[in-house]
């Protein structure tokens, strides 16, 4: 003996969508109930361009407007293969909340990392080691300064400063 079952398929697939519609919604109204926000410490507010920095003495602004920025270190002497890459996300910080001088460091941030990126290219891994990172700030922002008329920076500072071989 074999019984057939015959599934009216028209018929029970929307009994299913509506089904699972059903749980949907009350899983909605049992969160909002519960005053639990999914998803609430997934997502940051993005920074602002120019935020404050806490500190002491004058307030201190930062400029995070660079990016990472990348480039091929020249390769080591004697060496015949291409030398490192360097990732460096810089940043910079002065005192003054001026826009316009908020709006010069906009204007001229091509020009800063096209800078960055010409010192390190200049320099192998080694010769940069050699030099140390707080002497390549000294220089940078020196350069940096120079090409400034309606303010100085205060400092630079790398996010990131890696070598990837």
């Amino acid at each position: 003996m074999s019984v057939k079952v015959k599934i009216d398929w028209n018929r029970l697939l929307p009994l299913v969508a509506i089904g699972i519609a059903g749980l949907i919604v009350l899983g909605t109204i049992i969160a909002l109930i519960a005053g639990k926000r999914p998803g609430l410490a997934y997502r940051k507010s993005d920074p602002v361009s120019a935020e404050q920095i806490k500190g002491s003495g004058p307030e201190q602004m930062q400029f995070k407007e660079f990016g990472t920025l990348r480039t091929r270190l020249l390769p080591e002497e004697g060496s015949k293969e291409a030398g490192s890459v360097l990732l460096v996300t810089p940043w910079l910080s002065y005192d003054t909340t001026d826009s316009a001088f908020y709006e010069e460091l906009v204007s001229k941030k091509n020009m800063f990392s096209s800078y960055i990126l010409e010192f390190f290219s200049d320099k192998s891994k080694n010769a940069l080691l050699s030099i140390g990172e707080k002497e390549i700030k000294r220089l940078l922002l020196e350069r940096f300064n120079s090409q400034l008329t309606l303010g100085k920076l205060n400092a630079i500072y790398f996010d990131d400063y890696i070598f990837l071989d």
